[in-house]
């Protein structure tokens, strides 16, 4: 923009676009491509799915890297918002002879017992998936436990007939991320 057009007050078009003000971003406005620090790490946002739980309740999820490790950062809102940073693992490493527990009676065991703390199922049902957030939904069964102590949490889904995930994780608050900013 030249001088003449600075004094007859024409705004170049640039200047006119709000600046990024990351003090007013916050967690669920996370976008696949922005960056997010947790634990001493910088993550990337991967993808940005959705989840119809059924019933008006609904989940996002964040797909995060940092190096080789992936995580899945989900937001729910039930009497409160709840975080929880899940980490993908075999289903045999949750209990051996799981998938054929499942497999033969419908349904996982209420408890279970995973490196030394004891979980028991708080909800089950079924749900859909949404990839990206787009159609169509993908429907699938879970089952999710939380530690006896209220911190940690697995999570089970079957996907079809014989096709499982199990991840766990822990509860987590907003305020332990920081420096959101797009890429």
């Amino acid at each position: 923009m030249g001088l003449f057009d600075w004094i007859l007050g024409k705004k170049d078009k640039e200047a006119q676009k709000p600046a990024f003000d990351p003090t007013r971003v916050r967690l669920q406005d996370l976008q696949p491509g922005w960056l997010v620090d947790f634990d001493l790490k910088t993550w990337e946002v991967l993808a940005r799915h959705r989840y119809d739980m059924g019933d008006g309740f609904e989940m996002i999820e964040w797909e995060l890297r940092a190096g080789n490790d992936v995580r899945y950062l989900c937001r729910e809102e039930d009497d409160g918002v709840y975080w929880t940073l899940m980490k993908k693992v075999p289903l045999g490493a949750i209990a051996s002879g799981l998938k054929k527990h499942i497999l033969e009676h419908e349904d996982p065991p209420s408890k279970l017992h995973y490196e030394g703390s004891d979980y028991e199922m708080v909800s089950y049902g079924g749900a859909k998936f949404f990839k990206d957030g787009s159609p169509p939904g993908i429907p699938f069964l879970y089952w999710e436990y939380e530690s006896v102590d209220g911190e940690r949490v697995i999570t089970i889904e079957q996907w079809g007939d014989t096709e499982f995930e199990a991840s766990v994780g822990e509860y987590v608050e907003e305020y332990q991320f920081s420096n959101i900013l797009p890429r």
